[in-house]
């Protein structure tokens, strides 16, 4: 690593895991004073959206957010492809996960979306599908059928009618709506660090997106105690949060179930994928118990039409 992004080494240099996630794996790079993270990319990266993200992201950090920068290998690439595989790098970030009880937690929360929209950039190409079309209804009985002697299986032949349901909530975004979005700002993606500032993690996602569908997905993402308990939200948090997001510059508007297309779109297209990586026989044992606890997650956290309304 030290040598494939010109880090100088120290003897005493260590690699260590520190998370995984479902494209990629985290490691904590110390090599004398410097403390650096790695991304193991699992597969390959698209290159020309990595060079957007790191245009916004760079721009973000001079309008004063604070986030992880990519750091560039010595020949000016941010992706370094290495023993079959793909690496990135970037600054190492101090911190601990958000206490989602914390009591200021709306409106730090709320800031924080409300200045990432506030200092957007307009969009760079399309919308990628993901985000704005679910599954093919005609595909989700298939992966019943095979995964039908497992766990996850039967709890994904219970959910059909409800993601059913959702799936008639996800229609295509306006162009004239979109920015550049995280489109991935979820409760792990977010440290706190020792001062107190929250920060963003990662930005692989970025792309076009309506604010009003990622003001929804983040109050979806962070706002519900799942799994759902009697398709309620405590209101008044709503409310802190949309107030300090709109305090902080957001344009974005929640105005009916429909909003919350992108985060449905989004939680589908995943639970379908992770579920077919389930019964790929290529998929190596480690991907594969992976796969399968998103899977179970992933349907625990499938909201109802009810609590959206």
């Amino acid at each position: 690593m030290c040598s494939l992004f010109g880090v100088p080494r120290d003897p005493s240099a260590t690699l260590t895991p520190v998370a995984r996630g479902a494209i990629g794996r985290i490691w904590r790079l110390d090599s004398g004073a410097e403390r650096l993270a790695v991304k193991e990319l699992f597969a390959e990266p698209d290159i020309p959206a990595i060079g957007w993200e790191v245009k916004f992201t760079s721009h973000l950090v001079a309008a004063g957010v604070r986030l992880p920068a990519s750091l560039p290998a010595p020949d000016g690439r941010f992706v370094v492809p290495a023993d079959g595989g793909w690496l990135r790098l970037y600054q190492w970030v101090d911190g601990a996960p958000v206490d989602l009880d914390g009591d200021d937690v709306p409106e730090r929360l709320g800031a924080l979306l409300g200045s990432l929209h506030a200092n957007a950039l307009p969009p760079s190409g399309e919308v990628d599908p993901w985000y704005e079309t679910a599954p093919d209804p005609a595909t989700w009985e298939p992966l019943v059928q095979r995964g039908r002697e497992a766990q996850w299986g039967r709890h994904l032949a219970a959910a059909l009618d409800r993601i059913a349901e959702l799936s008639d909530l996800v229609t295509p975004m306006a162009p004239d709506s979109l920015v550049t979005c995280h489109r991935d700002l979820h409760p792990e993606n977010v440290l706190v660090t020792a001062d107190g500032v929250w920060v963003p993690l990662d930005w692989e996602d970025v792309g076009p997106a309506d604010p009003d569908r990622e003001l929804a997905k983040l109050l979806l993402d962070w706002l519900v105690d799942w799994p759902v308990a009697g398709d309620r939200v405590d209101g008044t948090v709503v409310d802190r949060t949309l107030a300090a997001y709109r305090g902080a510059g957001g344009t974005g508007r929640v105005t009916s179930e429909h909003t919350f297309g992108m985060a449905i779109a989004a939680d589908l297209n995943f639970l379908h994928g992770q579920a077919t990586k389930v019964l790929d026989p290529a998929t190596t044992p480690e991907h594969r118990a992976h796969a399968t606890a998103e899977v179970e997650e992933s349907l625990g956290r499938l909201p109802t039409v009810a609590l959206l309304k």
